[in-house]
């Protein structure tokens, strides 16, 4: 199942500011991938030390820095300091229980955001992604290593508009990336209702109800995780900082769009598995009812026959018929012309 908190009680009672890593510890080295582009050209490279990005003097070209891994704090800190970014934005970005939230610190722009995964066991999971925004660069920071920024690498490979524009664009494009990746987590999740609805109906089990109930987490946390993302997307796209072009705005707008489409979608399902949980209460019911029904019908049948063989048990020293030599027969003949003519109601009532 998802988890809704990641270790976090590892920093409680901690002063303000202190960079803790909270999370699961996903890499043993932190990754360190720098970009840099203009119109004309792209260079993409692993570097070792950070040095090589705040040194980088160049001034016509876009530089992004990507950090994968969170567990070495001390490489993000001092990356941080350098840049003098504020201690409680270094906090939040080394602590993956954090919401989603944007943060404008004027001479940069802090956003924090979720991208929902599966993970190995195909259980639903987050992984933090956070941004630190300049006029001419972008830090990206992630948990792990994934392929989620690879559609995105091979636009500006292929020198698209993003190459043509600024950091305000890389940043666009690379949110766009994240909220696109939950339409593919909604995609399975939808295939995923599919599959216990047709379940639901043929054959009615706990184990279709227990997959009803993964299915209602499910929908839960990827609405949790989406109404922050949202509000951090409608406030950058109604953002008047210096550091975002107007013309962006339009474009996180969008992105913005795609997030309240995801909602609504997030919504539907969650009705459809209610309903689905309705369902197949009704079939349980529904069972029971067709079981009583057979017992009922039975009982009923027996009653007579049981009222018979009672009044032939009672223990009186007169009895006429006992004398008659085809009394057990006609008792036979009684019993089996009453439950048929019982039988015969029933069907004719449609109660069989």
């Amino acid at each position: 199942m998802p988890k809704e908190g990641k270790n976090i009680t590892e920093n409680v009672n901690t002063p303000p500011g202190t960079a803790t890593h909270v999370g699961d510890k996903k890499m043993e080295n932190a990754k360190l991938t720098y970009t840099k582009y203009n119109k004309e050209k792209i260079d993409r490279k692993n570097i070792k030390d950070i040095d090589e990005f705040i040194n980088d003097q160049e001034t016509d070209k876009v530089k992004w820095l990507n950090i994968t891994g969170l567990q070495n704090t001390e490489l993000i800190e001092n990356l941080c300091q350098a840049l003098d970014i504020h201690p409680l934005v270094i906090e939040d970005i080394v602590n993956t229980g954090q919401a989603a939230k944007y943060e404008d610190y004027e001479q940069y722009l802090f956003l924090n955001t979720k991208s929902i995964v599966f993970n190995k066991e195909d259980e639903l999971d987050t992984e933090q992604i956070s941004f630190l925004l300049f006029k001419d660069q972008l830090i990206s920071f992630q948990e792990s290593e994934s392929s989620i920024f690879s559609p995105l690498n091979k636009r500006l490979a292929e020198g698209t508009y993003i190459r043509k524009n600024k950091a305000d664009d890389l940043l666009y494009g690379l949110l766009d990336t994240v909220v696109d990746h939950y339409f593919i987590v909604m995609e399975k999740i939808g295939d995923e209702i599919d599959l216990v609805e047709d379940e639901l109906l043929s054959d009615p089990n706990k184990d279709v109800l227990h997959k009803i109930y993964t299915l209602k987490r499910e929908l839960i946390f990827i609405q949790n995780t989406l109404w922050p993302m949202r509000n951090v997307l409608n406030t950058l796209s109604r953002n008047e900082s210096d550091l975002i072009d107007e013309r962006t705005n339009r474009y996180f707008q969008d992105v913005y769009d795609h997030a309240i489409q995801m909602i609504d979608l997030t919504e539907t399902y969650r009705d459809i598995s209610s309903g689905m949980l309705d369902t197949y209460l009704s079939s349980i019911s529904n069972k029971t009812n067709d079981v009583m029904k057979i017992l009922t019908i039975y009982s009923t049948i027996f009653i007579p026959l049981s009222f018979l063989a009672g009044v032939y048990g009672m223990n009186f020293k007169y009895f006429p018929e006992l004398n008659w030599k085809y009394s057990y027969p006609v008792f036979w003949l009684v019993s089996i012309f009453i439950t048929i003519m019982m039988i015969r109601f029933f069907k004719k009532k449609d109660w069989l």
